[in-house]
């Protein structure tokens, strides 16, 4: 996806949120919407896909009193600029970009650098956290079954016939929780082939 195909598909959204858009060569900025009025106003030969994520921001969150376009201490405009990356680059992957691409993303939305870098670097960071946390936990779960198996081998290796198997006898046996029943249950049974 191109600057002018991004710019048009972030226009076509607008619209679906029922904002009546109108572009005019001399507007002085590069784009302004009013929530009240559901306007949009953009000049374009200044507008920018990241411009109009902002204000797609603002159409969002129905924000209707807002700052200065530049006005950092308004925390309106502050979300607007944040949510407008997120927007951008969940449509970026979405078309096959990566964090390899970054610079490439950057040039496609004009988005500022340094704030587009932070805020992906932030989310990357908090996905791989995430995904090795899901890991840990699946890492945990394969090494109780393992010793699971193991404490069930050991503990039917002391019987020559099996009739009953009391599961809670075999948990405290090995001091183990009965949070574990389930896991010994099913591993008893498969074991045993049972159904």
């Amino acid at each position: 996806m191109n600057k002018q195909e991004l710019i048009e598909y972030l226009l076509l959204e607008m619209e679906k949120h029922n904002i009546h858009i109108t572009s005019d060569d001399c507007f002085p900025k590069n784009a302004m919407v009013n929530i009240k009025r559901k306007l949009m106003i953009y000049n374009p030969t200044k507008i920018t896909a990241f411009k109009i994520a902002h204000e797609f921001s603002h159409v969002i969150n129905k924000d209707i009193c807002r700052g200065s376009e530049n006005d950092t201490t308004n925390p309106q405009e502050v979300r607007a600029n944040h949510e407008a990356i997120l927007i951008l680059w969940e449509i970026f992957e979405a078309n096959g970009g990566s964090y390899e691409y970054f610079n490439v993303f950057v040039d496609i939305t004009e988005s500022p650098f340094e704030l587009a870098e932070t805020i992906i670097k932030n989310e990357y960071l908090e996905m791989h956290e995430a995904i090795t946390e899901i890991f840990e936990d699946e890492l945990k779960v394969n090494i109780n079954k393992q010793e699971m198996h193991e404490y069930i081998v050991d503990y039917i290796s002391y019987f020559d016939v099996i009739e009953t198997i009391n599961i809670y006898q075999f948990l405290d046996r090995y001091h183990l929780s009965h949070n574990f029943f389930d896991m010994a249950k099913k591993e008893f049974h498969q074991l045993f082939g049972a159904d």
